[in-house]
């Protein structure tokens, strides 16, 4: 039996075999041998390398949105290493060119490698011995990190082929549509969210059904928007964050405390990806969004209008830094030159930085600025807002409007469960809703995907200021809204490249 996962054509030069250890720190001696999987150490030895490639995934965020850098909260520097990010900045693509780049196949090969290590586990567990409760804990996380996998390729690259197997690809897979895509996808989640435990009562580091609701409201109100545009799923995307909400269990915490170590194991966390607790592997937020000056890459920092246009408050200076650190080297450690720091205006990349992402970062381990802290893949706040703005479609209420506003009140400093008339809205539209959530979830990689769902892409790429460093190539259609798949994986292959392959329906 073909029992060892081999991604040929879906995979460029990345294989998911390369797995050495765990975030659950878990033997892993039966890793990806489908049909053996018979005691609760088994299921433990093949969960681990789903979080460990689910960590992987989003390790180097820079990588991870290299197709999503034309959002306007992010724009890269103009010169370096970047040429792979300035492609989608200045949305220099859209008919298969620049397929070949750099990068373009690490969300790729990375999502396709979680889909891969689900799928053994998923085949394997129906055919377990093991106690009936685990077997349904452990088909939950492998189907929701599935689901989430999918639908990430889907909002990147369009519709992909549906593989739910461990079996040895032969090549000649076809795309599904991406209505077949979300189906599955649905399919997926519907049982996870039914598997999984309710949050708070779930081992640490571990899923929850809180998070398999989240993803299920997140691909509701993709659906319901570009390309299937299906209003129908608004009721859908606003039912499922409502019951998040009931669960009672989740909170915004104050500014102060969002951006600690600890804030990304709060409650205002639904899922966050946790590095091993030995620290033997770091996360590179901090050096992707940390300039050249302060001993960081100067991947990633918001472009001038997106800054300027957020509204002044708490949440401003809490998510930009305007002193830029001054680094140099010497003797193996960065120690902080003379001044120490430096107004945005006068820094080697004259932008602000995101200061979310430094915030808790560590620089005694490396000469360059890391984080240990967990990367979250959705907090509560979001979900606030997918219900107020799926609910806004449908028709406002007073659970949705304060949704809207306990975000709203948060950004300003104030508790956010405590009514304030003067922060408070008694309505809003639906695109003021998505502005909110771009400023609350300013680089959080959500803003892409809100601008293309919404049709709104063109409209802020029509107010870029005129003195970023990197300049549009064109101002972008619906060609710009999908990347193209990377070339190696077209040409290992029988899929035809975006736009030709893009199917709806």
């Amino acid at each position: 039996m073909k029992h060892l996962i081999k991604i040929l054509f879906l995979f460029g030069p990345m294989m998911c075999l390369n797995i050495s250890c765990s975030t659950l720190e878990e033997d892993t001696s039966s890793l990806l041998q489908v049909g053996v999987i018979s005691t609760e150490a088994d299921i433990k030895a093949n969960i681990a390398p789903i979080y460990r490639s689910v960590l992987n995934t989003n390790n180097d965020p820079h990588y991870l949105r290299c197709a999503t850098y034309g959002a306007d909260d992010i724009t890269t520097w103009v010169a370096g290493n970047k040429a792979p990010l300035r492609v989608f900045d200045r949305f220099d693509y859209g008919s298969g060119e620049n397929s070949d780049i750099n990068w373009l196949n690490v969300a790729w090969d990375n999502y396709w490698n979680t889909i891969y290590v689900c799928n053994t586990l998923i085949e394997g567990l129906k055919t377990s011995t093991a106690p009936e409760n685990l077997v349904k804990l452990a088909d939950g996380e492998a189907r929701v990190f599935r689901a989430h996998a999918y639908l990430n390729l889907v909002k990147i690259y369009g519709n992909v082929p549906i593989l739910l197997d461990g079996y040895l690809p032969t090549g000649d897979e076809q795309r599904a549509t991406v209505v077949e895509n979300y189906k599955q996808i649905e399919s997926d989640l519907l049982i996870a969210e039914n598997s999984l435990p309710a949050p708070g009562t779930e081992d640490t580091g571990r899923v929850s059904a809180g998070f398999a609701k989240t993803v299920l409201a997140d691909l509701y109100l993709t659906w319901a928007g570009w390309p299937v545009k299906d209003q129908s799923k608004y009721s859908l995307a606003a039912t499922k964050a409502k019951e998040i909400i009931d669960y009672g269990y989740y909170t915004l915490l104050p500014l102060d405390q969002l951006w600690t170590f600890d804030g990304a194991m709060s409650k205002e966390t639904i899922f966050s990806v946790r590095v091993p607790s030995d620290e033997s592997k770091w996360v590179n937020q901090a050096t992707a969004f940390t300039f050249h000056q302060g001993r960081g890459f100067s991947d990633c920092f918001p472009e001038l209008r997106f800054f300027y246009d957020f509204p002044e408050g708490p949440r401003k200076d809490y998510t930009f830094l305007l002193d830029i650190p001054n680094r140099g080297v010497k003797d193996g450690a960065m120690f902080d030159k003379t001044p120490a720091t430096i107004p945005w205006q006068d820094s080697d990349r004259a932008h602000p930085m995101y200061r979310k992402y430094v915030y808790s970062e560590n620089l005694t381990v490396f000469i360059r600025p890391v984080n240990f802290r967990p990367v979250e893949l959705y907090r509560y706040a979001e979900v606030l807002l997918i219900y107020a703005e799926a609910q806004a479609r449908l028709g406002e209420n007073s659970s949705s409007i304060e949704a809207l506003n306990e975000v709203k009140r948060r950004a300003a400093g104030l508790p956010y469960n405590v009514a304030n008339g003067t922060v408070d809205v008694a309505s809003a539209t639906p695109n003021e809703i998505v502005d909110e959530k771009g400023w609350e979830l300013a680089a959080e990689n959500k803003r892409w995907f809100d601008l293309v769902r919404t049709e709104r892409v063109a409209e802020m790429a029509a107010k870029r200021d005129p003195s970023e460093p990197v300049t549009l190539v064109r101002m972008p259609t619906e060609a710009q809204y999908i990347a193209p798949i990377p070339a190696q994986s077209i040409n290992n292959s029988k899929l035809l490249q975006n736009p030709e392959g893009f199917k709806i329906n």
